[in-house]
């Protein structure tokens, strides 16, 4: 049972004797520096860290050390053959591990001069500086290295900008120093979280694929809804929504899923363009849903004076749980206006033999829920799920883990997080800039003002820029860059905190499916053979419930579980079934075809259930129940197409 997805690891190379066109010290050194890498943050979770300022500084330069081994200069990845520029690759790897050292000879003195510091302090840091920008130019992108440049160049001639972005200059030397030394710089939050929660997370979540995880979920999610009018598709949203909780990357999960996924919903009777919107939807949703969720959830606890980790897993459940109803009910209303039916139960995966071969995922998934739950620390807790799932997959022989398997688990989980970690260090020079320069206070002062105060119109500003900002960059970058700049307007114009800070990590999720530049989106358009385009548009219908959530709970905080147990039972039910008749009002059934009129009718009536008054609400049951004897004795409209 057990996955076997990931063969590009360098352990299963080795172990297999598989051979390669590179030597074997440069296999052995990438083995080490990532199972070296995982123990020393799984032994931290479990035993605690060092002093926060070694911790971070060792995370990053061993995340470089691996940034330059996975991503080499002038070769598509590490098993291509060696070039002239594996030299500068070795040459950048020696640099981090010299600053690396120089900083750790005395870290007191180090910290004492922070705001005036010495040439080699101001020279180490500037290396480092520029070995991180090069590793976010490898893993992220382009974009990414524009972005925390334009923030330094910012604050060190911020006396030759205009209007509110005029402010006293800063010092070369002493923007080095606070970038690389001060806890509020480069080794601020960002890194925090992933040195400590992220990290142990992403190992998680590869070893439990490892072990099986993503076959377990495949054919769970395809006995539970298989059999259904649309069941193809509907087990491939749940399945993709599962998976993307552990992989930690939409477009990997889509890659991963949608090659088996997207196939079965063509062959089902699905069109490809559809079927890739799916996909690309029910992989993007990954990020929202607890209790792992994307890299950006882990730090935004740190932006919420008071709250936890866990506070956020619970906030997030309603909005996720909305967010997967309107995507099966777009999938349910599609399917029975085309005529499709469900896998024959013959041909599906018996839910009783699957939950038999697969209960120690199951019991290793609910394990980190409970540990969350009952308040530990997402760092202890992952880590002790860690654990937990080596020992309890044992037990299986489906599920069980060679050390082989393991350590290939571990290095996968080790890459993966790479790309994170440089984004959390670009992030953190982001946010230094802006510190020393004061511009997040003053930017959150003009949206304010462009708003005029207006909470519904600062709230469209902030969606309209997260998708923006996230065309280039990862949700991690647009939430801590909006977290900065926005959230304390919108909060000062009454959005509850936990609120509007969720709102900017859902428009940063969305990002990655919203055109023009939809990277979710364009990967599945290309699994299924359709155009990007028409895909890209297409998702943004299948999921147009899910660019509502976020102020649907901005408005009606019970869906974050505030307040009485009543209201969030209540608010829930409503928006549960308003989002429901929006997906039959876009896909144009509701038991039949609709006519125009009544589409436009079943979409105004969603929109009153959304609204949680009693005056909305008493009106759009009203309408509901009319539409649905309307329809129910065949009165107008057309007949339906199939089953």
């Amino acid at each position: 049972m057990a996955d076997r997805q990931d063969k590009d690891t360098a352990t299963d190379a080795f172990a297999s004797g598989q051979a390669l066109p590179v030597p074997t010290w440069l296999v052995a050194l990438i083995i080490a520096v990532s199972l070296g890498t995982a123990m020393y943050h799984l032994l931290g979770g479990l035993f605690g860290t060092a002093e926060a300022f070694r911790h971070r500084t060792t995370h990053i330069t061993l995340f470089l050390v691996l940034a330059f081994l996975f991503y080499p200069l002038g070769r598509s990845g590490w098993r291509e053959p060696l070039r002239w520029t594996t030299v500068i690759d070795m040459a950048l790897i020696t640099c981090a591990v010299g600053v690396f050292l120089y900083r750790m000879q005395d870290v007191d003195a180090l910290a004492s001069r922070s705001s005036f510091p010495e040439r080699g302090d101001v020279i180490s840091g500037t290396i480092l500086v520029l070995l991180v920008l090069e590793a976010v130019r490898r893993t992220v992108g382009l974009a990414l290295v524009i972005l925390p440049a334009l923030f330094m160049f910012h604050a060190l001639y911020s006396d030759h900008f205009p209007s509110i972005f005029l402010a006293a200059p800063t010092r070369f030397s002493s923007l080095i120093g606070y970038l690389t030394v001060d806890l509020d710089g480069m080794l601020g939050v960002p890194i925090a979280v992933s040195s400590s929660f992220i990290v142990i997370f992403m190992m998680y979540g590869a070893v439990l694929v490892r072990s099986g995880a993503g076959t377990f979920f495949t054919d769970l999610a395809y006995a539970a809804t298989g059999w259904m009018s649309g069941g193809a598709a509907k087990a491939a949203s749940l399945a993709s929504g599962l998976y993307g909780t552990l992989s930690g990357s939409t477009t990997a999960n889509v890659v991963t899923t949608g090659s088996f996924t997207i196939p079965l919903m063509k062959s089902s009777g699905f069109n490809p363009r559809f079927a890739a919107s799916v996909e690309a939807m029910a992989s993007n949703g990954g990020q929202i849903v607890p209790p792992v969720m994307g890299a950006a959830a882990f730090i935004i606890p740190m932006y919420i004076p008071g709250s936890s980790y866990r506070d956020v897993v619970l906030a997030a459940a309603i909005p996720a749980l909305l967010y997967y109803i309107s995507i099966l009910a777009m999938i349910h209303f599609q399917a029975k206006r085309v005529g499709l039916t469900g896998v024959p139960r013959k041909d599906l995966p018996s839910a009783w033999i699957t939950l038999r071969r697969g209960w120690p995922i199951l019991f290793a998934f609910g394990a980190i829920v409970g540990f969350l739950l009952f308040g530990f620390t997402p760092m202890i807790a992952g880590a002790t799920a860690l654990v937990l799932t080596v020992i309890v997959t044992l037990f299986r022989a489906e599920t069980r883990l060679a050390p082989r398997d393991l350590c290939a688990g571990l290095e996968t989980g080790i890459r993966a997080t790479i790309p994170i970690v440089m984004a959390c260090a670009a992030a953190g020079i982001i946010i230094g800039s802006m510190d020393l320069s004061g511009l997040a206070g003053r930017v959150s002062g003009a949206v304010t003002l462009l708003a005029d105060g207006k909470l519904a119109l600062a709230l469209i500003i902030t969606a309209i820029v997260c998708v923006i900002l996230g065309m280039g960059m990862t949700t991690t970058i647009v939430y801590i860059t909006l977290a900065a700049l926005v959230a304390p307007s919108i909060t000062s114009m009454g959005a509850p905190v936990m609120a509007a800070n969720l709102f900017i990590f859902y428009f940063g999720c969305l990002s990655g499916v919203t055109p023009p530049v939809a990277l979710t989106t364009y990967a599945a358009a290309g699994i299924a053979g359709s155009n990007p385009w028409s895909t890209g548009i297409e998702a943004v219908k299948v999921g147009i419930a899910s660019f509502m959530i976020p102020f649907m709970f901005i408005y009606t905080p019970s869906l974050l579980l505030e307040g009485s147990w009543y209201r969030i039972l209540l608010d829930s039910t409503t928006a549960a079934i308003g989002i429901v008749c929006l997906a039959a009002a876009v896909q144009g059934f509701f038991r039949r075809i609709l006519a125009a009129w009544e589409r436009v009718l079943l979409g105004g009536t969603a929109l009153l259930f959304i609204v949680p008054t009693w005056q909305s609400m008493t009106v759009a049951a009203v309408i509901l129940a009319a539409l649905w004897l309307r329809v129910r004795g065949g009165a107008g409209g057309k007949e339906r197409v199939g089953a």
